[in-house]
């Protein structure tokens, strides 16, 4: 153990310490926002000796730090004030051991759980993974998914009962959660006579999104692939390269171990969820945002993949309106706006009325309330139930109050826009954890713009808290 005390393994010591105190505050904000998401993960899914408002008060807390440290990150510092060499000496070896522990654990999932996951469409974890698979089938068939009843043969085709089921009937009190067997025996009475279904089922579920969400699956069932999630984990993997590459080089290991933490969010692309698309596609109108085309034609896609996606627009917006202009906002609106009805203009076309209503059946059906937000509060007991309106007002009254703090914030927090948009959707009457597992994707890239746009180095001390940032580049068509 002799060579523990030669100066080069102290030199090496010292040059590693040097580099890790030197890391950005934003890196530690962010790290702390990632390991919020993970915290509030492990409270909702662990069976702590807890009551269960005790714990959805905790899984809120935790969503709420998580968005507090990921836009806090993304704050533009001139020098990096009294504090932050502080915190990062502080916080940085517990950061990165955490880091590395939840890294392996992400390494598990991709190289062990998802070639399990991966082998059927038989383990798709939603209803919507069933649906856009099917639907897919439908169009390579020529036929119209919008209409006609669809449930019956989505079960047969999968030979799996899978279904959204309606605040109706049985299910009309928000206290009780349908059980398995309670959602078969509704199933099997609707199958019995669909021309007659009970109020606990709306078939007009199976293609409730626009297009792009059934058409993202369209080359996998075209190639046979055996499930659609293999497209989604591509995208993953090719998102964890690009927001590691957007990251200045020196910071970019950093970067890709908090990317790597995100444990939760790589199962939920392998069939959980099809979320990742419409992020996807909106974190790449940001990564081309010096590109009219390309980033307004990213983001017509990622609103004709889910209606979430609608929530980033208007942040995009300000984000274009206030660094490159009005006009160039208008610009890019209508290309987006073209691409979206580009997408979805044969069923447009074909049947404008079924269209129409399954895109907005997420608002005008009785769902059932779910969630970890201030619903989940409501379910654990530790409030009362709020009339639908309520939260839907309080859903609204936060987008808009994220919205204008945006413009208003917008000179120094510029990349907060990529976080804000899924921050109301903690006060929505159906708030599930899958539209929140993925927020590290969008808060690291976040982070690693911000890192791109960090003042020069000053020159000297007497300058030290000077600095010029970097000019956004004109917009190219």
């Amino acid at each position: 153990m002799a060579w523990l005390a030669t100066d080069r393994w102290h030199g090496w010591l010292a040059a590693a310490w040097g580099w890790l105190a030197r890391v950005p505050a934003a890196v530690i904000l962010a790290g702390l926002g990632c390991a919020a998401l993970d915290a509030s993960t492990f409270i909702a899914n662990s069976r702590l000796p807890l009551a269960p408002a005790l714990v959805e008060i905790g899984v809120l807390a935790m969503l709420v730090g998580a968005f507090g440290c990921f836009i806090a990150a993304t704050a533009r510092r001139r020098g990096r004030g009294a504090w932050a060499p502080w915190l990062t000496r502080l916080l940085i070896i517990p950061l990165l051991l955490w880091g590395v522990w939840t890294a392996t654990q992400t390494a598990h999932v991709v190289a062990v759980s998802w070639p399990r996951t991966l082998a059927s469409a038989r383990n798709y974890g939603s209803d919507d993974m069933f649906y856009n698979h099917y639907n897919a089938w439908l169009v390579l068939h020529g036929q119209n998914p919008y209409t006609g009843e669809r449930l019956t043969a989505v079960v047969g085709y999968f030979h799996i009962i899978a279904y959204t089921p309606i605040a109706r009937g049985r299910f009309a009190d928000p206290h009780a959660k349908p059980t398995g067997h309670e959602l078969a025996a509704i199933y099997l009475q609707f199958a019995a006579n669909p021309a007659a279904p009970p109020p606990e089922i709306d078939p007009a579920t199976t293609h409730s999104y626009p297009a792009g969400a059934f058409l993202v699956a369209l080359p996998f069932v075209w190639l046979g692939a055996p499930t659609i999630a293999l497209g989604q984990t591509l995208a993953l993997l090719v998102l964890w390269g690009l927001i590691t590459w957007a990251a200045p080089w020196r910071w970019r290991p950093v970067v890709a171990l908090l990317l790597l933490t995100m444990a939760d969010g790589a199962r939920q692309v392998a069939g959980a969820d099809f979320e990742i698309w419409a992020l996807a596609f909106t974190l790449g109108a940001w990564l081309t945002r010096d590109r009219r085309w390309a980033s307004a034609i990213l983001l017509g896609l990622a609103c004709a993949t889910k209606q979430t996606a609608w929530l980033a627009v208007p942040f995009y917006g300000v984000w274009v309106w206030r660094t490159l202009g009005a006009n160039e906002a208008a610009r890019r609106a209508l290309i987006a706006g073209g691409a979206f009805l580009l997408i979805n203009a044969p069923w447009i076309i074909a049947s404008p009325g079924p269209w129409l209503s399954s895109l907005l059946l997420p608002v005008s059906l009785p769902l059932l309330p779910d969630g970890s937000g201030l619903i989940g509060l409501a379910t654990a007991g530790a409030l009362p139930f709020a009339p639908r309106a309520v939260y839907s007002a309080l859903e609204a009254a936060t987008l808009v109050g994220a919205l204008v703090w945006y413009w208003r914030a917008h000179a120094r927090y510029p990349f907060a826009g990529l976080v804000l948009p899924t921050l109301a959707l903690l006060l929505a009457w159906r708030s599930p954890e899958r539209y929140f597992e993925l927020l590290p994707l969008a808060g690291i890239l976040a982070l690693a713009l911000t890192l791109g746009t960090a003042p020069t180095p000053s020159p000297s001390p007497a300058a030290a808290g000077e600095g010029s940032f970097v000019a956004p580049a004109a917009p190219r068509a």
